[in-house]
């Protein structure tokens, strides 16, 4: 559906030349939601909007639905962004427009009829729940109530893509999970493939099946978000996944850690959907002589799957240690052994 083949976007800056996008190879799924998350600077923003060419690339290939959007003319790109919708972080509304008209906006442009104008716009706005505000101006809304706005104006022409540009970092938490459920309606119920640039992970994590990290205008990982998540590979995926799934060892367990004296080893145990709910400690209580304690776990879900992190000191023999590791391997159980300065 979009694909990007070796971009690249400089920009000049002072005289001296900026690359933003420094050869990106990505493909974005038919139906999916993908996810592009990066720190401020990583390049996320230029790539999105290179989608519909608001930026165009130094070089390289932008392929949406088949077609080289890099190798249109002026009037062939024009049509082809008739099926591309994109939500802002500051929802660009006119407020001199009522929230009719700033819905209607696409569809004048576009000399659809009055009539079709009138029925598409009261469809929208059923559907983003905001159909008693069409009289309303924005400076009348509240900011959650404006990006749906912005969503209804991006969906007016029926597209079949949605790029999101920060779309929720400018919502509290409730509101932000509010328009992330919005988002996977349409989805759900339009089939829309949905972009989204973010640099916050509880949004991936909520709404994407898919993710790239952006990092210095190249992407340096990319999977499913439960692949991600659940074993980061770089140090940036690694940072932007602590920051949600909790999952890293507070001092004061370090601290605990060091200060053994080589009698007790300390393991990180990781479950994954139905190894959860294994009653694993028991287990190894009942089978094997050795003691264990728990330092620190966490649980969460990803993608409807559950995911756990324990932290546990084992006591006993290196024997019966090995024995028990190898029964937890067996059972296809991550385990990884850490020590102080464990993260």
């Amino acid at each position: 559906m979009i694909e990007f083949q070796n971009l690249k976007k400089v920009y000049e800056s002072g005289g001296q030349q900026v690359a933003a996008l420094n050869g990106i190879d990505l493909k974005i799924n038919k139906g999916e939601i993908f996810g592009v998350i990066g720190f401020s600077g990583a390049g996320k923003s230029s790539l999105i909007r290179c989608v519909n060419l608001l930026e165009r690339p130094t070089s390289g290939s932008v392929i949406v639905d088949g077609h080289d959007l890099t190798s249109m003319s002026v009037k062939e790109v024009r049509e082809i962004k008739k099926n591309i919708g994109m939500v802002f972080q500051h929802f660009n509304l006119l407020n001199s427009k009522t929230v009719f008209a700033n819905v209607a906006m696409p569809l004048t442009l576009a000399k659809v009829s009055k009539d079709a104008i009138k029925k598409r716009v009261q469809e929208l706005l059923e559907f983003v729940g905001l159909a008693d505000k069409a009289d309303y101006y924005p400076d009348q809304l509240s900011g959650g109530q404006k990006q749906r706005i912005g969503i209804a104006r991006a969906l007016a022409t029926q597209p079949s893509i949605l790029l999101c540009d920060e779309a929720t970092s400018a919502l509290d938490p409730q509101t932000t999970s509010s328009i992330l459920q919005l988002l996977k309606k349409i989805n759900k119920e339009y089939n829309i493939t949905i972009l989204i640039i973010t640099h916050e992970m509880a949004v991936i994590r909520e709404i994407c099946d898919r993710v790239a990290v952006i990092e210095s205008g190249k992407i340096i990982e990319e999977g499913t978000v439960f692949n991600v998540f659940s074993s980061p590979k770089t140090e940036t995926a690694k940072n932007f996944v602590s920051s949600v799934m909790n999952d890293q060892i507070p001092d004061s367990i370090k601290n605990i850690i060091q200060k053994h004296d080589g009698m007790q080893k300390v393991y990180r145990i990781n479950f994954v959907g139905s190894t959860a709910g294994q009653p694993l400690l028991s287990e190894l209580a009942k089978q094997f002589d050795i003691h264990i304690n728990v330092l620190f776990g966490t649980i969460t879900e990803l993608q409807g799957t559950p995911f756990g992190n324990l932290i546990v000191e084992f006591q006993g023999s290196d024997k019966e240690i090995i024995r028990a590791l190898t029964y937890i391997n067996q059972k296809k159980i991550s385990i990884k052994e850490v020590n102080s300065h464990a993260s």
